[in-house]
């Protein structure tokens, strides 16, 4: 399964000029712990950067003014991300390796089509080992109800 098959594409996202205040009023409106920084190139968003709760966090508790930070001053520059072809597997060594929690999706064109978080793919790896652990449960089911008639008929 391909990272865009999965990923959010609904992405927040802003320019490299918006202040720290506003970054933080979208991220609580929006409930979200990251916003993807762009630019237009021929009319495509390129992520140029990213930005977390946790940036915020840390600018605001070290800055003596916190109120003229801009994004750009604090973002992580060209961010890491996943191509939206990648494997499950690749997207998590990727973050692993770059210690990274989120990661912006791109084409192949490098524009941006979602973001993917660690919390996404915890959460869909625990439904699949939950279904996979099920299989013995519907394997003895099956096994009970195709016993049962052999049983039945070695009694008569």
């Amino acid at each position: 399964m391909s990272i865009k098959a999965i990923c959010n594409s609904n992405v927040v996202t802003m320019e490299r000029g918006t202040t720290l205040k506003e970054a933080s009023d979208l991220m609580q409106r929006k409930h979200v712990g990251s916003i993807v920084v762009t630019e237009v190139e021929g009319g495509k968003k390129i992520p140029c950067g990213i930005i977390t709760d946790r940036d915020i966090a840390l600018a605001v508790g070290s800055s003596i003014r916190p109120q003229d930070l801009r994004v750009e001053q604090i973002m992580r520059n060209r961010p890491v991300t996943a191509k939206g072809s990648d494997g499950i597997y690749d997207t998590i060594m990727r973050m692993r390796d770059n210690g990274v929690k989120r990661l912006p999706v791109v084409n192949a064109d490098g524009s941006l089509c979602g973001v993917i978080c660690a919390d996404d793919l915890l959460s869909m790896m625990g439904d699949e080992i939950n279904s996979l652990a099920k299989i013995t449960e519907v394997q003895i089911k099956k096994e009970r109800g195709l016993r049962a008639p052999v049983e039945m008929r070695i009694e008569m």
